[in-house]
């Protein structure tokens, strides 16, 4: 009679716990995300839901984008980032609502079909749920329009207006009930750009942008949270994007703060990606941004790019596109940011095409190999203690799980012609002995393995080891092995 009692018991609180979500959080090191006990390195992009890569979902053809779901993971796509609604179409077939409150069941039909696939294909998705660029070129014909039923005459009241707010509210309150439950959901996104086209675009002061941004998410972020324990148990994180890649001054004091938003992100658009002429220069860059940030949280929070690419000049040729793309992600990734980026494609068709994920390929497998434990990786910068000279001008990054006891170290290294020779040294890590291993960045068709060569050595003060290499950039890792 007992064992039955304790056999109910057990049936009774597996059953309960069997419909508790669990969530994507924080990585414990703060550098990247965690998800059942594995670490997530986010390896993707922006898409949209009337992009050639996911319109047959439109049309209700879910095969098509089963093989495009299909092909990204193949290449090592992991995350994606999508806007729910997308206002480009000024018939409004796009839009989640219009008017407001009168919802499109073409649009839940898609994002039905999308998490579906994300589900199966393990593929994560940062949500944000408004497409401002295109509501601000298409404000005449947009549902918050008052000229349309809606609250407001400006997107200048967006962030502002009690009704609208109400309006925002319920639009999250759908998709938390009806998709919120789905463990592939990596974050919220609360808004786009959210200095930009509530704020800036109309020459609002920067005090005003600070402070009307930070209540809204404030109130938002209280809504959402409240919404999702109530029904989950527990929340997806929260995060928001500004169009500056950077902020300082007053918005940076207003808007990086973690008390209602879980990580950060920008959009990298500085002049040398927008209007892409060298490579290298768009590696520097990127690298600059990714400190002054991680400076800026003291390595403990997740910092990405969550839209880039040559806006001012696109398409791209592929061969040289490529080489940029290949450029920033290696130094995103290498230099301690959280993953790669988001690129936009700014592309023709307007869709990542084979030659841009390809790039993605041998990042993926250098993420997923053995070597490097994400989870406990801090991702600090260490280009003044991992010293690679070379006779060539060569251009490096690196960063690794800590400073105090450091004994796992990533980089990327790349120049304009061959490298050749080049010595890797550093008296900085833990005394132990290392595995560094040398890997190819460029992909290439039916091969096992991106490892071009592995080196065993003891490290106890100094080390250095000359290699030579035979291509124009290389990424490594360096790990220990036996302490």
């Amino acid at each position: 009679m007992l064992m039955k009692r304790l056999f109910v018991i057990f049936l009774f609180l597996a059953v309960a716990f069997s419909g508790i979500a669990s969530f994507v959080k924080i990585s414990p090191a703060g550098k990247y995300f965690e998800h059942n006990g594995r670490a997530i390195v986010p390896v993707g992009f922006n898409d949209a839901i009337t992009w050639p890569s996911l319109i047959s979902l439109s049309y209700g053809n879910k095969e098509a984008a089963e093989e495009y779901f299909e092909k990204l993971s193949h290449y090592g796509v992991n995350t994606l980032r999508i806007m729910f609604e997308y206002a480009q179409d000024r018939s409004g077939l796009s839009l989640f609502e219009s008017p407001l409150g009168t919802y499109n069941d073409t649009v839940i039909g898609i994002w039905d079909n999308i998490i579906s696939l994300a589900e199966k294909y393990n593929i994560y998705l940062i949500i944000t749920p408004w497409d401002p660029f295109w509501m601000y070129e298409n404000w005449d014909v947009n549902p918050y329009n008052a000229d349309n039923g809606g609250p407001i005459s400006t997107m200048a009241e967006f962030l502002t207006d009690e009704e609208a707010l109400e309006w925002q509210k319920a639009r999250f309150k759908f998709m938390i009930e009806r998709y919120g439950a789905s463990e592939q959901i990596l974050a919220w996104e609360l808004n786009n750009e959210i200095e930009l086209w509530y704020g800036h675009i109309f020459y609002k002061a920067d005090y005003s942008v600070g402070n009307e941004a930070r209540k809204w998410i404030e109130e938002i972020s209280t809504f959402i949270r409240a919404l999702e324990r109530d029904l989950y148990g527990e929340t997806h994180l929260l995060t928001v994007s500004t169009a500056k890649p950077a902020l300082t001054g007053i918005l940076s004091g207003k808007l990086y703060r973690f008390d209602h938003i879980d990580f950060f992100t920008t959009h990298f658009y500085f002049d040398t990606i927008k209007d892409p002429k060298d490579p290298i220069k768009i590696a520097e860059d990127v690298v600059m941004n990714i400190n002054y940030h991680n400076y800026l949280f003291n390595d403990s929070i997740p910092f990405m790019d969550s839209e880039s690419g040559p806006i001012d000049r696109w398409p791209q040729p592929s061969r040289f596109d490529t080489a940029c793309y290949k450029a920033f992600s290696w130094a995103h990734l290498a230099s301690g940011g959280t993953g790669i980026g988001m690129r936009w494609p700014y592309t023709s068709p307007h869709l990542m095409p084979d030659y841009l994920l390809q790039v993605l390929k041998p990042i993926s497998q250098f993420i997923e190999s053995e070597g490097i434990d994400w989870l406990d990786f801090s991702g600090i910068n260490l280009d003044n203690e991992i010293i690679i000279s070379s006779d060539k001008d060569i251009f490096h990054t690196c960063s690794g799980n800590s400073f105090e006891n450091l004994t796992s170290v990533i980089g990327w290294v790349a120049s304009k012609e061959t490298i050749g020779n080049v010595v890797i040294e550093s008296s900085a890590l833990d005394e132990g002995t290392y595995l560094l291993e040398i890997w190819s960045d460029s992909y290439e068709r039916d091969i096992d393995s991106y490892i071009l060569g592995s080196f065993e050595f003891d490290s106890k003060d100094d080390f250095s080891l000359q290699l030579s290499i035979d291509q124009s950039s290389f990424a490594y890792k360096i790990y220990r092995i036996e302490s």
